[in-house]
């Protein structure tokens, strides 16, 4: 396995990963109450979904908007591992963004360097 389908690879398992995260988050771990549940699936879960199509299709655009969109559960697990009474899931969340962002980055770069030569 080279290196370009290993950080595809590693890319694709922490964004899926944020969603069924930010899903559990929403319906069992956050703790939430009843009703507040379909606002934190759509503020946590429904900007993940927007570039998701071209991110399983590796799209370079896509990529990088699935980046970006990935800094707020980013955002959320620093703040659940900083103040929240959860600190173990924030760090979960927190390394999956992370991880993601790391791998789609260098999954686009060494791809392209793949196509250069």
């Amino acid at each position: 396995m080279n290196r370009t389908a290993l950080a595809r690879g590693l890319s694709l398992a922490c964004y899926l990963g944020l969603i069924a995260f930010g899903m559990a988050w929403a319906i069992r771990l956050g703790g939430l109450p009843r009703n507040q549940i379909s606002l934190t699936l759509l503020i946590l879960v429904g900007p993940l979904l927007l570039p998701l199509r071209g991110i399983l299709a590796a799209r370079d655009k896509s990529l990088v908007w699935g980046t970006l969109v990935a800094l707020i559960p980013l955002l959320h697990g620093g703040v659940t591992l900083w103040a929240g009474p959860q600190r173990a899931l924030g760090w979960l969340e927190f390394l999956l963004a992370l991880g993601y962002i790391v791998a789609a980055s260098f999954f686009i770069r060494w791809r392209a360097q793949d196509q250069a030569s």
